[in-house]
């Protein structure tokens, strides 16, 4: 070992601990479980972060689990591991319909929380949960961590400090197709019960947040369009199973202000894997992202001269964006993974008191209010505002 890798942990050691508690194991738990073991390895942290119990219903399979992921312990005992003093923040990485009964029981027990979004099945939940948070004065936290890609953060600057104008218009789509195939398997996001809704929960979820964070507009009205195109899935046995959720959902939105927005999220788009895009548009200019392009983003200003105007991609890997300097040198890009990374780096920072945070369940309440709009819209046929 290195020296300078001697003084890293001897640092790191004197450093307070964070203890985590993870609720859920499968694909969000393996990317939380991985942000939780590289935060302390690439950001100089006030807190140690210590991924200490990770939590499941089967004992062989949280087992296995725990030491995939690198967490110390396993335990199918939630209100045990809830009433251990030395857990400090509680990751709840479960399916839909589990989200607001375990952060409940997270902050009744004085835990702060990361809860995987969207934050709850209504808004009546929703508001539930935001409401305990503040009363039992703890951190919470959305996992929306499409906000923490460099260029989607570095969008958020030039848009603030008015690089493309007033904002006029928002286009979002979020494309795939793991569900283009009729004889694609059932499972939980097929389910109304456990999941909310399709596409539109899932997906739609993040475009909704990400324009919150990009440009700061809030949803005034909202009108929803939205379809299931394969009504029954494969359930294993020769059996099959309702799918009572939709495969595509599409909604127009009119923002305070005056701009107005167009959304579109499906799981039936052969080809695209996870084309997740917002394109937003300004007296002045444009700019837009692609997740499959995460590192890029695309910029267009009426400032540039009129012999040379066009879109110009600039690569935000270098060391004046953000997050970037934590990582490689210029130019050398990141992945999906990192995100999840930033938005830890993040928490530990606003746990410190050293920044705040965001999406916090409030936010989480903001995002949970345009779905269900959107939601009764399609179901009424007509425009509805956003409560």
């Amino acid at each position: 070992m290195s020296v300078a890798s001697q003084s890293n942990r001897s640092r790191d050691r004197r450093l307070p601990v964070l203890n985590v508690a993870m609720v859920g194991h499968a694909f969000m738990g393996r990317a939380h479980g991985n942000a939780y073991r590289q935060v302390n390895r690439f950001f100089d942290l006030p807190m140690r972060v210590v991924p200490k119990v990770v939590v499941g219903r089967d004992r062989r399979r949280v087992t296995a689990a725990a030491g995939k992921l690198g967490f110390e312990a396993a335990s199918t005992d939630l209100e045990a591991v809830l009433a251990d003093p030395d857990i400090h923040v509680v990751d709840v990485a479960t399916p839909n319909d589990s989200h607001h009964a375990i952060s409940m029981q997270a902050l009744r027990a004085n835990k702060h929380v990361l809860c995987e979004k969207p934050l709850a099945m209504t808004l009546a939940q929703a508001k539930e949960m935001a409401r305990l948070a503040k009363r039992k004065n703890v951190r919470v936290g959305v996992w929306h961590n499409y906000r923490r890609a460099p260029a989607t953060t570095l969008a958020a600057r030039t848009i603030a400090r008015g690089d493309i104008g007033t904002v006029l218009q928002v286009r979002c789509v979020y494309l795939q197709d793991w569900l283009s195939d009729p004889k694609a398997g059932w499972s939980w996001r097929n389910s109304k019960k456990l999941a909310g809704s399709g596409a539109h929960g899932d997906l739609n979820a993040h475009l909704i947040d990400l324009t919150r964070a990009l440009t700061g507009l809030e949803f005034e009205e909202v009108c929803g369009l939205q379809q299931t195109f394969h009504k029954r899935r494969p359930a294993g046995g020769g059996k099959q199973k309702r799918v009572d959720v939709d495969d595509a959902f599409c909604f127009l939105a009119k923002f305070k202000g005056g701009a107005i927005g167009t959304y579109e999220a499906t799981r039936v788009a052969p080809g695209r894997k996870n084309y997740n895009c917002i394109e937003v548009s300004g007296t002045e200019g444009t700019i837009r992202w692609n997740l499959e392009r995460m590192n890029e983003l695309e910029v267009f200003s009426f400032a540039d001269r009129r012999d040379t105007q066009g879109f110009r991609t600039v690569m935000c890997m270098d060391g004046v964006h953000p997050y970037a300097p934590h990582w490689w040198p210029d130019g050398h890009i990141i992945g999906y993974e990192h995100t999840f990374v930033h938005h830890v780096a993040d928490f530990v920072q606003a746990l410190a008191g050293e920044r705040p945070f965001a999406p916090d369940f409030d936010d989480g309440v903001a995002v949970q209010a345009v779905l269900e709009a959107a939601q009764k819209s399609a179901e009424r046929g007509r425009w509805v505002r956003v409560s």
